[in-house]
C-alpha cells in the first residue's frame, strides 16, 4: 500500500511538471509573437509608421 502511494504521488509531481513546462511555453510563444494591429487589421510590430 505505501510503494503504491509513492507511485502515486510521484505520477502527481511530472504531472504538475509537465503542465508548468506547458503553460510556460505558450506564455513565451504568445511573449514572442508579432501582434495583430488594430488600426488595420496586419500583423506587424508595435509603433508601425500608419499613423
Amino acid at each position: 500500500m505505501t510503494a503504491l502511494l509513492a507511485l502515486l504521488a510521484l505520477a502527481l509531481g511530472v504531472a504538475a511538471g509537465l503542465a508548468v513546462l506547458v503553460v510556460e511555453e505558450l506564455r513565451w510563444e504568445a511573449r514572442n509573437r508579432v501582434p495583430r494591429c488594430t488600426t488595420c487589421g496586419e500583423q506587424h510590430p508595435r509603433h508601425a509608421a500608419h499613423r
